[in-house]
């Protein structure tokens, strides 16, 4: 999802030249969007529940570094590809 989420940015065109100051917000909307549907998924498609993950809102924090991380090296290296 955190590629998806690079993608989406780069398709959606997140730039300052097409939402100026806005541009930061929005893109951690999107980022954060896209995290809360990779926890419904873990959550409600993949049935993971508490035992599983070895904590109640460990699903929340077990995977968001590695999320973070990946989404902005997909968005940076698409900016860098793609101009």
């Amino acid at each position: 999802m955190a590629v998806i989420a690079g993608f989406a940015n780069q398709y959606l065109g997140v730039n300052e030249a097409s939402f100026g100051d806005l541009a930061l917000p929005v893109a951690i909307a999107l980022g954060v969007l896209f995290y809360m549907l990779t926890v419904i998924v873990v959550r409600n498609v993949l049935h993971y529940g508490e035992a599983e993950l070895k904590g109640k809102n460990r699903y929340i924090t077990l995977g968001g570094g590695t999320f973070i991380v990946l989404w902005v090296m997909v968005s940076v290296l698409l900016k860098t590809l793609l101009g």
